[in-house]
């Protein structure tokens, strides 16, 4: 028997086919996509956009944006024309990324503390308009401290405190003025305010007298916190607070100045059920799908699963215009759907779903098309997607 022996490109006479790229390109349908693709729905990010705009100016505070729930520095840049300058960052790498591409105000919320990393955010501070990065503890406050006294210059700091997560922070009251005090002791560094986290509300509070509730006790501890440090003499500049599910609660709390929404601009199914004054049409980013499979009357198969969703086990992806199919297991390439009740789902369809949690997908992908009147208007680059410090 012969072997067929594979030369080049060729086989005998035959070329081998040359694929195409299958990444978004403008103006194409947005039925034309290949699937699974993950898309933003561009109408629902400028409405989301301008209701926290609205929220914020009619309560007279600030919007510093988290950058880690799109990792994209061109709608960073877009978030700053409306709300002012200053983003959060939650990694240095990804910073990094927002200072080189043009955002100008930078806070990182992950403590630095070993020197090859301490000399990548000194490079950040010198190389930003305006710089802060968060501190919780000594042993986080020294080496900083340290690396911009050997680097000749000064860094800000914004103080975290536990206001209810029990991550970090430091104690509200005593302990942070403590800390306030141990900085204000070293030249290179500059107290700029605090921040609370209040990630733990939505799951403590559930209705809307309990969002109030633990709303107001996160500024509670904010308070005191503040009338602490002043009481030694320093300042307190800033107080952020208010994550998407929060804001309009923590906006009306009068020590806040900034509120620090993330994934807001997408809105995503774990937001559905932590915000009630959304639905589905106010949910931006969503995973488009193809059925591959009916091998059964009830159950159907799509082509989206965890290498395009990430394995969030709960929420589950909401579908975005159907109510009779339900989306209940995800293994590494595909979705499980429940049909039962839906008479008219084929292999072949195609089904559009909200994502379970922005975060996953949004660092799982190079490119995020940007949806508008059915067609690809906008091809944003997620550059700061991946990053592992």
């Amino acid at each position: 028997m012969q072997t067929a022996m594979f030369v080049g490109s060729d086989v005998g006479s035959m070329s081998l086919p040359t694929f195409s790229d299958t990444r978004p390109v403008l103006g194409t349908p947005t039925d034309e996509l290949e699937t699974p693709t993950v898309v933003a729905d561009l109408d629902a990010i400028d409405r989301n956009l301008r209701d926290i705009a609205h929220l914020a100016g009619d309560a007279g505070v600030g919007v510093r944006p988290h950058t880690k729930a799109h990792k994209i520095p061109t709608l960073a840049r877009q978030q700053e024309d409306l709300y002012g300058p200053g983003v959060l960052c939650q990694k240095l790498s990804e910073a990094e990324v927002m200072v080189r591409t043009g955002v100008r105000d930078v806070m990182l919320v992950c403590p630095v503390v070993s020197g090859p990393k301490l000399e990548r955010l000194l490079w950040v501070a010198d190389h930003a308009d305006r710089f802060a990065t968060l501190v919780d503890c000594p042993g986080n406050v020294r080496p900083l401290a340290d690396g911009a006294a050997r680097q000749g210059t000064t860094v800000g700091v914004i103080i975290e405190v536990d206001v209810g997560l029990e991550r970090m922070g430091v104690a509200p009251g005593e302990g942070a003025s403590e800390l306030a005090a141990l900085i204000a002791e070293e030249p290179a560094l500059e107290l700029q305010g605090i921040l609370g986290h209040d990630s733990h509300v939505p799951a403590a509070g559930k209705t809307v007298e309990g969002y109030e509730r633990e709303c107001a006790g996160v500024a509670d501890k904010l308070e005191r916190t503040v009338e602490a440090i002043e009481a030694e003499g320093l300042p307190v500049e800033t107080v952020i607070s208010g994550a998407s599910s929060t804001a309009r609660y923590m906006a009306r709390e009068p020590v806040v100045t900034e509120l620090d929404p993330g994934r807001y601009v997408f809105n995503d199914a774990t937001l559905l059920a932590a915000r009630p004054e959304i639905d589905r049409e106010d949910c931006a980013l969503t995973v488009l799908t193809t059925v591959i499979s009916k091998p059964t009357r009830d159950r159907a198969i799509v082509d989206a699963g965890g290498k395009t969703l990430s394995y969030i086990a709960d929420p589950k992806p909401v579908p975005k215009y159907r109510d009779d199919i339900e989306f209940y297991r995800v293994s590494s390439e595909h979705g499980f759907l429940d049909v039962a009740d839906a008479s008219d789902v084929s292999v072949g369809d195609r089904l559009e779903f909200v994502v379970p949690n922005a975060y996953g997908p949004i660092n799982l992908h190079d490119t995020l098309p940007g949806i508008r009147d059915s067609r690809v208007e906008e091809v944003w680059n997620v550059s700061a997607r991946g990053k592992d410090t």
